[in-house]
């Protein structure tokens, strides 16, 4: 049975879609959160004569502003509001809401970001995660366009400027969704070398889509030589993971020049069990390719970045690709499992958080934006009533090593490396596969709290 089929996952989801809309609504109503709109803008004024330093009212009035089509006011009242209120996810989402419909993305995201460095769990903190990412897809959907149709103009970028491409996964087709999560691992990881610029995933995975490129074909010669000019990237990392049924897996990394050269493949072998390490390995390699000298530092950042925990990245990479798919619902549940496996994953607890608030934002309104700017999402450490794992992450439990096993395992590297000449680290065999017990059923909880200023 094929537990990875797209239309299967996205049927699954949009039942749990259905689900949390029907809760949203419920408490929506309970909690009475209250819409703005512009019939309030003489009431409101008359508030601020008598109190101009009102932060709440500043606010409230931004709101009516931004909700009456008025972006260049409401801006400047929400500003005003905002240094007041800083810890109030109402004015960033006026400000940013305003720049995204002028088409200003890069505006935007700076005013999401603004607030989410100081506020990020803070009430109305997921809901601006959830814009934020919405911007961050959209400009990247509206440079890939641009990108295609000015291709002539580009001239070569910059060698220090990387681009990571959607890695080929061989084999079995379950795993497919780390051809996503490798992808950004990689990125993360070539970003902590002092001298490379890298260029987003979604950013490369835009670009793949609009270019209509299959996920699962690698992209030859020719056609990455093209993605590298439009993505304005001197050089880009192409990768293949090859994980067959019995054997050990293989993981390797080349890279493509902007004149087409390839520089051989940085290539390492192993058990699945041990993916984050073997991942780890080809970066280090890969520098030393790219012509860059690690600091201690450095090395010691790229291995302690990210989880550690292979259910928890495995889960990580479902909720990417759900999330590609515009399945918010499916990456929330998915990215739940990987805090949980692993809580200090933080990466996967941040997009947890938007995602879980994007369908309830993408459905407001203009004048909901004071109701979106109170809601909350549930901390994704909370354990749902019933297990929120699917046959997929069951059968991906079973090939992933256990918290000792991992440790035992990285000990294990740790001393052969450094012990070599004085004999052999043996390790424990991997655990037997089991696969045919049936899948248990899909459950999954997303809770997003609607509360009164």
């Amino acid at each position: 049975m094929d537990v990875f089929s797209s239309d299967r996952a996205r049927h699954r989801w949009s039942l749990l879609g259905g689900v949390a809309v029907v809760a949203l609504g419920v408490a929506a109503c309970a909690g009475r959160p209250l819409a703005v709109s512009p019939a309030e803008m003489p009431e409101l004024e008359a508030r601020l004569a008598e109190r101009p330093n009102d932060a709440d009212v500043l606010l409230r009035y931004a709101a009516a502003l931004y909700s009456a089509g008025q972006c260049d006011s409401a801006r400047v009242v929400a500003a005003a509001g905002s240094r007041l209120r800083p810890g109030s996810a109402l004015g960033p989402l006026v400000i940013g809401q305003c720049f995204e419909a002028d088409g200003d993305y890069d505006a935007a995201i700076a005013a999401y970001d603004g607030f989410l460095t100081r506020n990020a769990e803070a009430r109305g903190g997921a809901a601006v995660g959830a814009r934020r990412l919405s911007a961050i897809r959209a400009r990247a959907t509206s440079r890939a366009q641009d990108a295609l149709a000015r291709e002539a103009d580009f001239q070569p970028a910059d060698p220090q400027t990387l681009a990571v491409l959607p890695l080929d996964i061989v084999g079995d087709e379950r795993y497919e969704p780390l051809s996503r999560g490798l992808a950004e691992l990689l990125t993360s990881d070539l970003a902590l070398l002092e001298r490379f610029r890298m260029v987003e995933r979604l950013q490369v995975q835009a670009l793949f889509d609009e270019m209509a490129l299959s996920q699962t074909d690698r992209v030859d010669q020719g056609t990455a030589v093209r993605m590298g000019r439009m993505l304005q990237a001197g050089r880009l990392v192409q990768g293949v993971a090859a994980i067959p049924d019995d054997e050990d897996m293989q993981l390797s990394a080349s890279i493509v020049q902007s004149d087409g050269q390839v520089i051989s493949a940085a290539t390492q072998e192993g058990r699945l069990n041990d993916l984050l390490q073997l991942e780890k390995n080809v970066v280090i390699d890969l520098a030393g390719r790219l012509g860059y000298q690690l600091s201690e530092a450095e090395r010691q950042l790229i291995l302690e970045n990210g989880t550690q925990n292979l259910t928890a990245f495995l889960a990580y990479s479902q909720g990417l690709a759900a999330e590609d798919l515009g399945d918010y619902v499916g990456a929330a549940v998915f990215y739940q499992q990987a805090v949980q496996a692993d809580p200090g994953f933080q990466q996967a607890r941040s997009q947890y958080r938007s995602a879980a608030a994007t369908p309830t934002v993408q459905q407001a309104s203009v004048g909901d934006v004071t109701t979106v700017a109170d809601t909350d999402v549930e901390d994704p450490g909370v354990a749902a009533e019933e297990p929120a794992f699917d046959a997929v992450s069951a059968s991906l439990a079973d090939v992933a090593a256990t918290t000792s096993e991992q440790t035992a395992a990285t000990t294990s590297s740790s001393e052969q490396t450094s012990t070599q000449a004085a004999g052999t680290v043996t390790s424990q065999a991997p655990p037997t596969v089991t696969t045919q017990a049936p899948p248990p059923t899909v459950t999954g909880t997303i809770r997003i709290v609607f509360r009164l200023p």
